[in-house]
């Protein structure tokens, strides 16, 4: 890879990373308005890649992204309300601009289609004051040609707003002379200088810059000249130039004639924002309220927050991208040097001479550091839930809104980690539960104020790890799942006949059945019986398992049980005629010494054993693998018991060994998926020994079992 190809990887990684930030910040922005945090984080993230996009050359990205910094700015300044309207826009722009760094990123030009580029411009314009239109849904045109479209008038007026960097003096420019040079362009009708950040004596420098205006122009000139002056000072200073010709009448701003007092004193300079914040609002911000509380000193506060600020730039040094694949690589190197070290190992227990105790201990030693060392890596490839719940936190605002319901998505557990690519495999099974909790689960605002509900109903998504698994719920607070539509549908389908009689468990599982729908209509999101038998594959796949709780007008909850990682799985090692297999030790329910007189038949085939208060069906390896190899028969010696989350069962086994982490390797990608065999891990000595999967074992002894009956 050139420099070229890795400055561009790295803008690619950064880019997604700052749009997920800006989203995050919007969605936040929605439910708390004021949150100048959320603004801050939404602005930096821009403007970020805004500098970004320019430096790799993709100047379209950069120009608009240079045009929503601007309009971010008027929200950072309080010169633009927070609404639900501007958060929508907001939103869609930062969805353009990720699908602008999708096409780039695939060798495509960043526009999809000529002119769509200027019509999200305009869609910006419209905020910021530029391009001003009379008429609903009239294009937008160059700020020039919109002055020579404002008769009778033949000048026009300019509001420009000017905030230099404190550091203006060091780059070699003066805001004097460039307040002389646009002077050369028309009449100055107002002035209006601001010293709100004017220091106190003893903190002042003379080199600093701390005054900024405001300047009304009246001209002839178009927009573009104006640009002009701050050709030099425009990218790194906050500059906004704005045609208001419409509020002046014969020289008069008459839009001060309907604008409050504050409002007007802040515009002429007569007071500042600080001022008037302080005589307007009485709530303030916690470090205010403890400040004015006399509970801690202001030094204290200020020292609180620039120690905070400074965590978060060491924090951000201290972090860095890796390729997943690098770390997979690792994970086969530490397993390589576990085979090569025990093979090592085997060979010093048949040596019999000097030191043998010794090099035995070390190379023991080197085993116990080698399996910290995968387990170590293998945590690495460990990512928070966070991102995930943030993308669903979206799709459900976009879709509620097109759904016309009220949705409130609470998350917990966000910190909660889960292997990257376990978190890829589940995201098309979350989002297609969570699009069900929407269209089917939760009612509109009407039909939940006839039920004594809350109009805005709740998505909640929850994350927690139990054991050696991750547990997901997604739960809503909805109408619930008709038993009776599902017991209906089953019958049509031919799954059960009308006599038979099914408990709730049973009913609920056949929504995974293919083709199962009880909706009475195809929308947007479902209806099409596609979907949950898809969604019980996939994490089937995965070695999880899904379960369904629901309750009439109380709601739905939906609980994945998944594995940490797929890199190591912690395992039982077991021997069944000379062959070798790994059964998950997640699923372990205990091992017991096999007792021949205690198993009891039914049939030919089925043998069940006595564990604790219950009986429990055994299932032979050789015989649902069809290994061809003889059972264990009178070789059993022990008896391994498993749960996989929906069945108990026993295996049969002539040799239990020590658990052990192992690294599983794909059958898939060197010869083909079989069934109840989720892959392979090499053993010390070299020989493969096969990783059970449990559910799909489960699956083939209980079919063959229904097919004998059947």
């Amino acid at each position: 890879m050139n420099e070229q190809e890795e400055v561009l990887e790295i803008f690619f990684s950064e880019s997604d990373d700052l749009l997920k930030l800006a989203e995050e910040s919007l969605l936040s922005l929605e439910s708390t308005p004021e949150s100048m945090p959320d603004i801050e984080q939404l602005f930096r993230s821009v403007h970020t890649l805004k500098s970004s996009a320019a430096m790799v050359g993709f100047m379209n990205i950069s120009d608009y992204a240079h045009l929503l910094e601007t309009l971010l700015e008027r929200l950072r300044s309080r010169k633009l309300d927070v609404t639900k309207n501007l958060i929508t826009i907001l939103l869609s722009s930062i969805d353009f601009i990720r699908s602008m760094v999708d096409r780039v990123s695939q060798g495509e030009t960043e526009e999809a289609a000529p002119g769509v580029l200027d019509e999200r411009k305009d869609q910006v314009k419209r905020y910021l004051g530029i391009d001003a239109m009379d008429a609903p849904g009239e294009k937008f045109g160059p700020p020039a040609k919109e002055a020579t479209k404002e008769p009778p008038e033949e000048f026009s007026f300019y509001r420009i707003d000017l905030a230099f960097r404190k550091d203006l003096f060091y780059s070699g420019q003066d805001p004097i002379l460039v307040l002389l040079g646009l002077s050369e362009l028309g009449e100055f009708v107002e002035v209006i200088p601001d010293l709100s950040e004017f220091p106190d004596f003893e903190s002042f420098c003379m080199y600093d810059l701390y005054i900024s205006w405001r300047v009304i122009i009246k001209t002839n000139r178009s927009y573009e000249d104006l640009e002009d002056v701050f050709m030099f000072v425009k990218d790194d200073n906050d500059i906004r130039i704005k045609n208001v010709t419409k509020n002046y009448r014969e020289g008069i701003d008459i839009g001060l004639a309907e604008k409050k007092l504050g409002e007007v004193l802040l515009e002429t300079g007569k007071i500042t924002a600080g001022v008037l914040t302080d005589a307007l609002n009485k709530q303030k911000k916690l470090g205010e309220v403890l400040v004015d509380d006399g509970r801690i000193e202001p030094e204290e506060l200020q020292k609180a927050v620039a120690l905070q600020e400074e965590s978060r730039k060491v924090y951000r040094k201290t972090t860095i991208r890796v390729d997943v694949k690098k770390l997979d690589n690792l994970v086969n190197l530490a397993e390589e040097m576990g085979i090569g070290v025990s093979k090592v190992l085997m060979l010093f227990e048949k040596y019999a001479g000097h030191g043998q105790i010794e090099m035995l201990e070390e190379i023991e030693n080197l085993l116990k550091v080698n399996r910290e060392f995968e387990e170590r890596v293998a945590r690495v490839r460990m990512f928070p839930l966070e991102g995930t719940f943030q993308r669903f936190q979206r799709m459900v605002r976009d879709l509620a809104f097109k759904q016309n319901k009220e949705i409130k998505v609470i998350s917990a557990g966000l910190d909660t980690e889960l292997d990257k690519e376990v978190i890829e495999h589940i995201s098309d099974p979350l989002k297609h539960i969570v699009r069900n909790c929407l269209d089917h689960g939760i009612e509109t605002a009407e039909e939940r104020q006839v039920k004594g509900k809350a109009p805005s109903g709740i998505i909640e998504l929850k994350a927690y790890q139990r054991g050696g698994s991750i547990f997901i719920e997604i739960s809503d607070d909805g109408k619930g799942i008709d038993l009776m539509d599902i017991r209906q549908k089953a019958l049509e389908k031919g799954w059960i006949q009308p006599d038979q009689v099914l408990s709730k468990e049973a009913l609920l599982r056949f929504i995974f059945m293919p083709g199962f729908s009880t909706s009475s209509k195809v929308t947007e999101l479902s209806g099409r019986g596609v979907g949950m038998d898809v969604v019980k594959t996939q994490i089937d796949q995965l070695g999880g398992t899904i379960d369904i709780e629901t309750e009439k007008d109380r709601g739905t909850r939906f609980t994945l049980c998944l594995p940490l990682t797929f890199a190591l799985m912690d395992v039982l090692h077991v021997m069944v005629h000379d062959n070798s297999y790994m059964v998950p030790l997640q699923a372990v329910l205990e091992t017991e010494r096999f007792d021949k007189g205690l198993v009891k038949r039914f049939g030919a085939e089925e043998r069940v054993y006595p564990f604790h208060d219950d009986y429990l069906p055994l299932v032979d390896i050789a015989k649902i693998l069809n290994t061809g190899v003889p059972s264990a028969g009178d070789n059993t010696s022990a008896l391994v018991f498993v749960d996989t989350g929906k069945k108990a069962f026993g295996i049969p086994v002539e040799q239990v060994l020590e658990p052990r982490p192992v690294v599983v390797k794909s059958l898939e990608t060197n010869y083909r998926t079989i069934k109840g065999i989720a892959g392979a891990t090499i053993l010390g000595d070299g020989s493969v020994s096969l990783v059970l999967d449990l559910l799909g074992f489960e699956e083939i002894f209980f079919q063959h079992l229904f097919e004998e009956a059947g």
